[in-house]
């Protein structure tokens, strides 16, 4: 798991700075405040040391070659990983992170400038393999990968670059690998099971290329073209809780997992990921919904789990802050999603009354 990050000069942010990093961590902040840049990062690092770690089997292998062709194929850089570092800034992008896990620490650092093309000069040496079963990474962004499934794949293969980065791939080869028989871990179990409740049905393998997917109610079945956005989203995880991608030790980033849920449906999510979280998951997502940050903070303050919100914030001057709350007291922090509910309540006040 990701114990402690430290970040400077990366995109937007000038700095970044936490440790003892909780299993749930919630990013809020207004669009282009830099949240999914954040996921993105930490997303690049574990995978790449996945990878790094599977290559290191086969013959000798550099971390930070791995690193670099994923920061690559994860951010696409038009010209170069140094576009990367923030601009207007002097100094080069520096990374630092602790990872954890059972019988396994790693601290990564890395760094570079802002005329990097490839290859990063500045990295830490010796970095272990990841035991087997160890640590995965997993990445759900914002749009659902179901529908185009086969075409997202085809037109990375065959035009790379082309609208979708290796967090859709890499999705895309998770949900690709059959279920097999075997126990579920059963808090993960019940997790499935409740997620399927939601719409009374379930997504399911075909086994079929053409269309990989179903979704099955009842007796009927229809294809992912027919099958609402919220069902798919919430297909998405089943899918990988099924075929034991996602699991104890999985460090699993979420971008906007409301989008298309119904606000029932998040707050039902949300109960979800935080039942995930106490069967060994660590989550980051990053989120718009009020509705996230409430309940979140409901069931912080019911279980007294820690769940730490990175609020981003831009100033008057553009630049870009981030304070650490704990939602454990139940008490939301001064962030833009609740000051816009707010604004929204005195201008209905005000229409009331007739000043607005």
């Amino acid at each position: 798991m990701i114990k402690e990050i430290k970040v400077k000069n990366f995109m937007a942010h000038s700095e970044l700075f936490l440790q003892d990093i909780p299993q749930i961590n919630l990013i809020i902040g207004q669009n282009d405040t830099g949240k999914t840049g954040i996921l993105k990062l930490l997303y690049t690092i574990v995978k790449s040391l996945e990878v790094y770690s599977l290559k290191r089997k086969s013959g000798d292998v550099l971390y930070k070659k791995e690193l670099a062709e994923k920061l690559k194929s994860t951010f696409f850089p038009r010209k170069g990983l140094g576009e990367l570092v923030k601009k207007s800034s002097k100094e080069k992008l520096e990374v630092d992170i602790a990872i954890e896990s059972k019988n396994y620490q790693q601290s990564i650092y890395f760094s570079f400038g802002e005329k990097t093309d490839e290859t990063i000069s500045t990295c830490t040496d010796l970095v272990e393999s990841i035991p087997e079963q160890s640590i995965n990474a997993l990445f759900i962004p914002a749009k659902e990968v179901l529908t185009a499934f086969n075409d997202i794949s085809s037109m990375r293969d065959n035009f790379y670059g082309m609208g979708f980065d290796d967090t859709y791939l890499d999705l895309i080869k998770a949900l690709r690998l059959e279920s097999s028989k075997g126990k579920v871990a059963s808090e993960l179990s019940n997790v499935n099971k409740h997620l399927e409740e939601l719409f009374e049905g379930r997504i399911e393998q075909t086994r079929i290329p053409e269309q990989p997917f179903l979704f099955k109610k009842g007796n009927q079945q229809f294809s992912m073209q027919l099958t609402a956005e919220g069902i798919k989203k919430i297909g998405i995880l089943t899918t990988l809780i099924t075929n034991r991608q996602l699991g104890n030790r999985t460090i699993l980033f979420m971008d906007e997992p409301e989008t298309a849920l119904h606000p029932n449906a998040i707050r039902k999510m949300v109960e979800m990921l935080v039942a995930m979280s106490k069967a060994g998951v660590q989550i980051f997502l990053a989120s718009h919904s009020y509705f996230v940050i409430k309940q979140m903070a409901l069931c912080a303050q019911r279980d007294q789990i820690d769940i730490k919100c990175w609020n981003i914030q831009k100033s008057s001057d553009n630049s870009i802050n981030t304070t650490f709350e704990d939602l454990k007291s139940g008490i939301l922090p001064d962030n833009s999603i609740i000051n816009e509910a707010l604004a929204m309540y005195n201008d209905d006040i005000k229409i009331n009354l007739g000043i607005l």
